[in-house]
């Protein structure tokens, strides 16, 4: 784990001043804010979930894990085979539930099997062996991947736009950068994605706009303290029967930056408004449908007396999310 902040940390994501007001946001949380103020309560503030991480979300975790080891590796000196071999061992290590004697990826999703996993990280290497994009090393001798990164935006006491307006705390930006590296001579981003879908332009279009990569590409700049081009997408297309990649890079100009950082200011004085009134308002267009259901649609539609009930019945609870957390 690296980890690059730019001041002194607090010890918790929360205001000790305004209760339910989260200070620390990563793209996770202020995500779960845009989508739904209370879905963002049950999943950020209260740690409601239904158990067990997804197929879909284990699979990316080891995917990512294993690439970031490859890394490590071959800037420690090893062979492309060596470090192949080694992150192809993390892969099956981590995978199998030794515990119940079976593979962690339970078989619900076809294409995010253990089988799917070891063949995506292997093709992965192999296609990449000879990657144009050069990891770039940080100031502590180690690559910069899996990058943890912390950083505040008010420039000072003065400065309400990125500061609660009750209690003059400071609004903090938090994440998990996959990879920096050179490319053409430019600086840039690398995250990593995993999906079922074709990697056509359709595909990428989803990331203008997009909440993750814009605060990634703000992220980078900042941290980084120099000009950072933008965030490429490294897209792993898993099938049942094979798996393809491709690249894309993705811009924002500084008034697309601009813009989606006056947008933040909003949203995170909306947080404050909905802490300091303790009422998070249901957004029902996000409810969804069919296999885009909100897994909350039966709490949200039963009536308030017996919510709390039904909660404790149908999920369970998990500490709060706390982007402070380095990996």
């Amino acid at each position: 784990m690296n980890d690059i902040t730019n001041f002194d940390l607090p010890t918790s994501p929360m205001s000790a001043k305004v209760p339910n007001l989260q200070l620390a946001w990563d793209s996770t949380s202020l995500g779960e804010l845009k989508r739904c103020a209370q879905r963002y309560k049950y999943v950020v503030l209260d740690g409601w979930t239904t158990g067990e991480p997804s197929d879909d979300l284990l699979f990316g975790i080891i995917f990512h894990s294993a690439t970031e080891l490859y890394e490590k590796l071959k800037q420690q000196g090893a062979d492309h085979e060596k470090a192949v071999i080694e992150a192809t061992r993390h892969v099956i290590l981590s995978s199998w539930d030794f515990e119940n004697n079976r593979p962690f990826l339970t078989g619900e999703e076809p294409t995010k099997t253990r089988e799917t996993l070891l063949r995506t990280t292997i093709w992965y290497l192999d296609q990449f062996r000879n990657d144009p994009i050069k990891t770039i090393t940080l100031e502590n001798g180690q690559p910069a991947v899996e990058v943890s990164f912390r950083f505040s935006l008010s420039e000072d006491e003065d400065d309400t736009r990125f500061r609660s307006l009750a209690s003059g705390e400071e609004f903090i930006l938090c994440g998990h950068l996959d990879k920096i590296g050179i490319w053409n001579e430019t600086l840039w981003i690398v995250d990593k994605k995993t999906t079922k879908y074709q990697l056509d332009d359709y595909y990428f279009q989803q990331y203008y706009p997009d909440n993750q990569m814009s605060l990634y590409d703000i992220a980078g700049a900042v941290v980084l303290d120099q000009p950072v081009a933008g965030v490429i997408v490294d897209a792993a297309q898993v099938l049942v029967g094979g798996s393809r990649f491709k690249r894309r890079p993705i811009h924002r100009t500084e008034q697309e930056r601009d813009d989606w950082l006056a947008d933040l200011s909003t949203w995170l004085h909306m947080a404050e408004m909905y802490a300091v009134t303790n009422r998070w308002p249901k957004n029902e267009k996000g409810c969804g449908f069919g296999k885009m259901t909100c897994m909350f649609r039966g709490i949200c539609s039963s009536d308030p007396r017996i919510r709390q009930e039904k909660l404790e019945n149908e999920f369970v609870k998990r500490p709060r999310w706390n982007p402070l957390e380095p990996r």
